[in-house]
């Protein structure tokens, strides 16, 4: 459901149990300011910290004609470019192919005109403002910190079809930062929260978390997440990019990020010692196992609508089921589900069931014929007509998409193909597989017996329908007999 709509009551997930990933260099350094609205002036920061006991710095300049340094909504679209970027199978070019109303349905915003020229303008400060990370960026794959300079954005391609201005139908291809690109390819990654992300109404609580959470995970193999965080208010101040320097003021300011995220479960407390510039602010995580267990949030809890809770009766995954909902509305997706039912009452034969209801209501060709004596309900007909249109529009998106991805994939030779798809695999569950199995994967591909391109697209799908515990099973089940 977009922001526009009512908030649903969605948990932080467990950080053992996550399964996005944003690059941690970008995230760590916090390049967005987390003020929703910023004054014209604000067109540079610097701030000094210390890295393993070393100095470093972090520059940002950008032109104020953009509208200053990147803030509020920048967060995220450029955490959505990161996440689409990965499941589009990191390609070593660093372009992500996508629409404006792609994303912002991936960001959670309405499709409107106010959203599109907020996505716009976004997206041209995060092109315009010029980054130098001074021996504050990891180079994974050296395991050594190092000096870069870039934009966020290196180049924007867009087709409109009406005039200058972004609109549904504005077709994209954004080249992301090479630094971005390095460390995504290098696997240096922080979990992510996007459900939990994506339900937090502010975009000032939105960005404080992601500048909170990444602070969490500290560089290196396992990315544990710490149950506390402590900082000098000021310093994390400057950690934000906020203007406010008396700590009172750094309060106020972020006094209402965190009482969403307590409220909802992030937090377990935030505290603070100390008086004037020592003044030290302690987060505690609400999130991970604890002998207290986190209070109950007291948002108003608007429970799953019954349809999502009867496709998760189904075996439907809750966050896809209330996605499915959002996405195609309830009249859409109650008509699908019922036709789901008679197929099945009539006798048709499904391997899994979740599987072929999550399909049925994604179907807008009529690949699935009307089961005998089923007959829509005409007071639904209205709806799920107006429900289709919005439907098929994104199917048609997607598999404009799909086809530039596989032209693209289908172009390089088979052993370059092979690599990218392996790759794709131990991005999203290479935890999961032994490395016997993997290899016996490549020779699979390598001999012909499985195409690259299905592997690719199979555990691209799976990421996006949070089905990658399913793929995983199935790897280990072919290839660690092969192993």
């Amino acid at each position: 459901m977009s922001r526009s709509g009512k908030l649903k009551a969605v948990t932080p997930t467990p950080p053992a149990q996550l399964d996005r990933f944003d690059e941690a260099n970008s995230a760590r350094l916090g390049l967005i300011s987390v003020q929703e609205r910023i004054p014209d002036d604000y067109t540079r920061w610097d701030i000094e910290f210390t890295v393993d006991e070393r100095p470093a710095r972090l520059t940002c300049i950008s032109p104020g004609e953009y509208g200053g340094v990147p803030h509020g909504l920048d967060g995220d679209f450029a955490t959505i470019l990161n996440v689409m970027y990965l499941e589009q199978g990191a390609p070593e070019s660093g372009i992500v192919h996508t629409t404006a109303y792609q994303l912002l349905q991936r960001a959670g915003f309405p499709d409107s005109g106010q959203y599109y020229q907020s996505l716009q303008e976004s997206l041209d400060r995060l092109k315009a403002a010029t980054y130098t990370a001074s021996e504050s960026w990891r180079d994974h794959k050296r395991q050594r910190w190092t000096t870069v300079k870039f934009n966020i954005i290196e180049r924007i391609t867009a087709e409109t079809q009406d005039g200058l201005g972004f609109g549904s139908g504005t077709a994209l291809k954004i080249q992301l930062a090479r630094p971005v690109v390095e460390s995504i390819r290098e696997k240096y990654l922080k979990p992510l929260d996007m459900s939990f992300v994506l339900s937090l109404k502010r975009s000032l609580t939105r960005s404080l978390y992601r500048v909170l959470d990444a602070h969490r995970y500290q560089p290196g193999a396992e990315m544990e997440a710490a149950a506390e965080f402590r900082i000098n208010l000021q310093q994390w101040a400057r950690e934000c990019k906020l203007r406010e320097t008396v700590p009172a003021r750094i309060k106020r300011n972020l006094e209402s990020a965190h009482k969403e995220l307590l409220e909802r479960g992030y937090l377990l407390s935030v505290e603070y010692e100390g008086a004037r510039a020592e003044t030290v602010i302690i987060y505690k995580f609400g999130d991970l196992p604890t002998s207290t267990p986190a209070p109950e949030p007291v948002i108003e809890v608007i429970p799953d609508t019954p349809v999502a809770d009867a496709l998760r009766r189904y075996g439907v995954a809750p966050t896809v089921a209330r996605k499915l909902v959002a996405d195609y509305g309830e009249a859409l997706v109650t008509q699908k589900l019922e036709k789901f039912e008679a197929m099945i009452k009539g006798g048709y034969q499904a391997r899994k069931k979740s599987a072929l209801l999550v399909d049925v209501i994604r179907d807008v060709s009529g690949k699935y014929a009307d089961p005998e004596g089923y007959q829509q309900e005409p007071q639904r007909a209205k709806a799920s007509l107006q429900a289709a249109s919005i439907a098929k529009r994104m199917e048609a998106e997607e598999a404009q998409l799909n086809h530039r991805l596989e032209e693209e994939f289908l172009g390089l030779d088979k052993s370059e193909q092979a690599a990218r798809a392996l790759n794709q695999v131990r991005m999203f569950i290479g935890r999961e597989i032994s490395e016997k199995a993997l290899k016996a994967l490549l020779r699979s591909m390598h001999a012909g017996e499985v195409e690259p391109y299905d592997i690719y697209r199979a555990v691209t799908r799976a990421a996006s329908e949070l089905r990658l515990g399913d793929f995983a099973h199935e790897i280990r089940h072919v290839y660690e007999r092969q192993a």
